[in-house]
């Protein structure tokens, strides 16, 4: 079996062409952090992580947690994941060898999980390489086309002119039934009117989701989702904010109809658990790459299967589209259509799995399917590699 020789990982950060303006922030870059697990016989596995800065994750992927696990088995996945995890745990961390104490120096919990992830997830398709299995087949096999619904309809800074009907009704045109918009960012009732405009614009038979991107009170969301009742939305996305995500969660189910969507701003099981059994929600949006990889997206998935949770990833459709289509309760996975918002989808990976008809379509390549363009990685990425810190 390959042993793990290196780890090395590109932090890629690209400029926006315009500023896209959601609940709480704007968005004005696009970036990921490209993980490179290297093994003995010259394979190498591509994994993704999207812990926040980028520059710390990746730096703590490379000097912290590599050197835990070179020289290990490559697919001994589960073993990897559970030394990487140690680091957090400062009893067990303090017998791993170079481990230091709990938390890698001043590293918080976003960090260290979305780092475990990015090596997870390239462990994953250094495991499909080497047995020769597309990873979604690893993970399950249940289906190799996997829905996916065009994300949109972010504010535009003041002054621009909104376009939602057009926008919306463009993502109809390119083949996707399921669209989700952005809301949070103002008064609800004027958020809710938003809502019926992208409604009658995509008609009645293409399923709409709305995001409020934490940025409403629980009085607040609870105002918005009454609502957009009329507007048949299918989900209500993280409503409430990031200090009252269970408990107030669970008072806007007493209150609101729609079923409530959650999970992408967590980063264990343990945190989803709570979101699922607490929280009431219906969907659950966990992210891998800002999580602890598939590893434990599997076990999440699992964890919802039981408590009848559909599981609909958020972003990074080139790994999560493997999840879903491993899984018995996977649902659908998310796109940004406009490559103003995503320009890494057409940018970054020279493959990667097709979006045809609003589906992402899998197919029997070994692993994730993904390579990179090695000419945008060396434009838009800064090389991260063991050894001394500049």
């Amino acid at each position: 079996m390959p042993r793990i020789t290196a780890i090395d990982a590109w932090v890629v950060d690209v400029p926006l062409p315009r500023v896209f303006v959601g609940a709480t922030h704007p968005i004005t870059r696009a970036g990921e952090v490209v993980v490179r697990v290297h093994t003995d016989d010259g394979r190498i596995g591509l994994g993704f992580s999207h812990g926040s800065p980028l520059a710390s994750t990746a730096e703590l992927i490379v000097h912290e947690l590599a050197p835990l696990i070179v020289g290990h088995e490559a697919l001994d996945i589960e073993h990897a994941w559970q030394t990487l995890f140690a680091t957090s745990l400062r009893r067990r961390a303090a017998d791993l060898k170079g481990a230091g104490t709990s938390l890698p120096k001043g590293s918080g919990k976003a960090q260290v999980m979305a780092a475990i992830g990015g090596i997870d997830i390239a462990l994953w398709d250094l495991a499909g390489q080497v047995t020769g299995q597309p990873v979604w087949r690893l993970l399950g096999g249940m289906r190799d086309r996997v829905p996916a619904y065009a994300t949109g309809g972010y504010y535009r800074p003041d002054g621009e002119q909104e376009r939602l009907a057009e926008e919306f009704a463009g993502y109809v045109e390119q083949g996707y039934r399921r669209v989700k918009v952005k809301t949070g960012g103002r008064d609800p009732l004027v958020d809710a009117a938003r809502v019926g405009e992208v409604r009658r614009a995509i008609g009645p038979d293409v399923l709409l989701y709305v995001d409020a991107t934490r940025g409403w009170t629980v009085a607040e969301a609870t105002l918005a989702g009454r609502a957009m009742e009329e507007h048949d939305v299918a989900w209500f996305e993280e409503p409430v904010p990031w200090y009252d995500d269970v408990e107030g969660l669970a008072r806007v189910r007493q209150e609101v109809r729609i079923p409530l969507c959650a999970g992408e701003s967590e980063y264990t099981k343990q945190g989803v658990r709570d979101l699922i059994v607490r929280g009431g929600i219906r969907y659950l949006n966990y992210d891998c790459t800002k999580g602890a990889g598939l590893t434990d997206g599997r076990k999440i998935a699992a964890f919802a299967e039981v408590h009848d949770v559909e599981f609909s990833p958020h972003h990074a459709a080139q790994v999560h589209a493997h999840l879903v289509g491993g899984i018995p309760n996977g649902r659908d996975v998310e796109m940004h259509p406009d490559l103003d918002r995503d320009p890494l989808w057409e940018g970054l990976y020279a493959t990667r799995p097709a979006v045809v008809d609003g589906h992402v379509q899998l197919d029997d390549t070994p692993g994730l399917g993904v390579t990179l363009d090695e000419g945008f990685l060396a434009r838009h990425g800064q090389h991260v590699t063991a050894g001394p810190r500049p």
